[in-house]
């Protein structure tokens, strides 16, 4: 062996030089490849973190414009824009505290504007009157084209800079004026304040001037600060880095400890409102690729050095598919979703929030002793996943539209859950498994239902409100041209309501309309439609109803409210007087309206407490 190592003495040199270079080559590769991975691991911080944010202001967004165009309904809200200036208050204040009780909406003001862009009044002060024409460009650019869709945007005012949803309000084609809800970001930062994340929302410092009335005094170099509260620590620490280095668009690392993100906060005209400073530990974030780097390193110089390539081949092909199988693993246990792998027979893989959900069992097995599919979990309903839909399996049908929101019900003790589904067909390798994503909207699709009940009910009466009304009547319509069944339309009005009001204030007129409502609906049958069409008027349909049979009804309801002993006004008499007209073959809403309509004018015209027929 010496011999030949002294003939060959010059190949083990050059041999011994190329290892040499071929580990410094290693060392300066894996300190490229390490920063480079360090950039790529802030960078998905980085997507994380606005991908959070932007999800949170759409979800307040969707949120703040349902109930703005429920608002925009509102009797009271329409009474007053219609009146001089500040002569009327409609109790937003109080309306606000309502629809913080009972939906997940904390935190909301409310304000109406008239089309002279003038506040008329605000839930959150009693400040009103004002301009705000020079303040609110998204305002002024409203009122200039109120036919354009309503939309929520972030913009900064007099208090504080804010998600403000504008809808118009019209009476018939004139525009009355701007009911906006205005949300705070406040709720969405305790939200993304978990554990090792703290963020501070900031108005950017074009908009210092249009703070006239801030809701707190902090300020960062002109940068309004908009959190109400558990904020200080961050301002501190901004203050200390410099506000311009912090918004710049880089992940900014401070002192090794913190990485702190900025995300921009856009208005409707796509500038920039403020930004959203998320700042987040770096024991919280993942190096575990960077330091599993040098390791792998290590390991592939020795094998370089010491072992044949064909064994090195064979042992770094089994490292990676190690370290790939657990990259997965870590990967979809770690997704806040619902995730498993299927072959369309049954399931493959699932992820640990799978068993979170389904807790009662261990592991695939145990769920296939119940289960075959996870799609024989889901409940039928109109627009959710079937196993089988038109002929189609389910998951062939989300493939085939990959456009569409997809939504899967499951029942589990006893409560609904919702989920999102998305589909991702796997690699060639594993043609025909597909990778399905679940994510829980039960919260959102509750907070839906909620705002939809309240959008569809009379808050004083408790039955369906006007809005309902004309949805039900557009559609009643047109299953009446399509069948030509029969149905009938009646209107009511209480006589002298406003003597009531008058003599026994406005409190004792709502109990008596409460108790109206409720001696109306006694007198109805279960598929008849009772709704309250504004102030003392009420109107009825009547579905399936010949006239002959509406008269009967109309007259029985006569009947009933001129003999019913009224709680709130004892001793005095309440009448009604009632138009009522039968659908045609020609009618539309409008029409059809104006006959009752005008049946019950010519019911008051005749001397009021009787019935007339169109």
């Amino acid at each position: 062996m010496k011999q030949v190592l002294q003939r060959y003495r010059w190949l083990v040199v050059l041999f011994s030089l190329i290892i040499l270079l071929v580990i410094l080559f290693k060392v300066w590769i894996y300190q490229q490849e390490s920063e480079s991975l360090r950039s790529a691991v802030y960078s998905a911080q980085k997507h994380d973190i606005h991908a959070q944010v932007n999800a949170l202001i759409r979800e307040q967004k969707s949120a703040s414009l349902a109930l703005a165009l429920m608002l925009a309904e509102n009797p009271n809200v329409q009474k007053l824009l219609t009146l001089p200036c500040c002569e009327y208050r409609a109790g937003l204040d109080k309306l606000a505290q309502r629809i913080q009780t009972k939906t997940p909406n904390n935190d909301i003001w409310l304000q109406v504007i008239n089309r002279d862009a003038v506040s008329v009044e605000r839930s959150w002060t009693t400040r009103r009157g004002d301009s705000l024409i020079g303040i609110r460009t998204d305002l002024e650019h409203l009122i200039a084209n109120p036919n354009e869709a309503p939309t929520t945007t972030v913009s900064t005012g007099l208090f504080s800079m804010t998600f403000k949803s504008m809808v118009p309000v019209f009476d018939d084609a004139n525009l009355l004026g701007v009911v906006e809800v205005v949300s705070q970001f406040q709720p969405l930062v305790d939200r993304l304040n978990i554990e090792n994340t703290r963020s501070l929302v900031l108005a950017d410092k074009r908009h210092r001037s249009k703070l006239i009335l801030p809701s707190n005094d902090q300020f960062i170099e002109d940068y309004y600060v908009v959190n109400t509260h558990g904020a200080d620590e961050l301002v501190e620490l901004i203050k200390l880095i410099g506000v311009e280095k912090v918004l710049s668009d880089e992940v900014f690392i401070y002192k090794d400890q913190l990485a702190i993100t900025r995300v921009p906060i856009f208005d409707a005209f796509g500038e920039v409102e403020g930004h959203w400073v998320v700042a987040r530990t770096l024991d919280a974030i993942n190096f575990e690729d960077v330091n599993s780097l040098l390791k792998r390193y290590v390991i592939t110089s020795f094998i370089v050095v010491v072992m044949l390539v064909l064994l090195a081949f064979i042992f770094l092909s089994r490292q990676q598919i190690s370290l790939q199988r657990n990259y997965y693993r870590d990967v979809i246990d770690s997704a806040s979703d619902i995730l498993y792998v299927t072959d369309m027979k049954r399931t493959v893989d699932a992820n640990k929030h799978f068993f979170d959900f389904f807790s009662e069992f261990e592991d695939l097995s145990a769920f296939h002793q119940c289960y075959k599919r996870v799609c024989d979990t889901f409940e039928p309903g109109e627009g959710l996943l079937q196993p089988d839909i038109n002929g189609v399996f389910w998951i062939q049908h989300v493939l085939n539209h990959p456009a569409d929101s997809h939504v899967a019900k499951i029942i589990k003790a006893e409560r609904a859950y919702y989920f999102a589904v998305k589909i991702q067909p796997l690699t060639e390798a594993l043609f025909g498994q597909f990778t399905v994503a679940m994510h829980d909207i039960t919260e959102l699709v509750e907070t839906q239902q909620q705002l939809a009940h309240l959008s569809q009910t009379d808050e004083l009466t408790g039955i369906n409100n006007r809005l309902f009304f004309n949805k039900v009547l557009s559609q009643e319509l047109t299953r009446f041209r399509r069948y030509q069944a029969p149905m009938c339309l009646l209107m009511l009005d209480v006589d002298y309501f406003k003597n009531i009001n008058d003599e026994n204030g406005h409190d004792v007129g709502d109990a008596v309309l409460q108790e109206l409502a409720k001696v109306i609906q006694s007198g109805l049958r279960s598929s008849d439609l009772l709704c309250r069409y504004g102030g003392e008027e009420f109107v009825v349909m009547l579905l399936n109803t010949e006239i002959e049979d509406a008269k009967e009804i109309t007259e029985r309801l006569h009947s009933m409210v001129a003999s019913y002993d009224f709680k709130a006004i004892p001793g005095q008499t309440l009448t009604c007087s009632f138009g009522l007209t039968c659908f045609q073959s020609n009618d539309t809403e409008n029409s059809v309206l104006k006959r009752a309509d005008q049946a019950l004018y010519e019911a008051k015209n005749a001397g009021r407490n009787q019935v007339k027929y169109a």
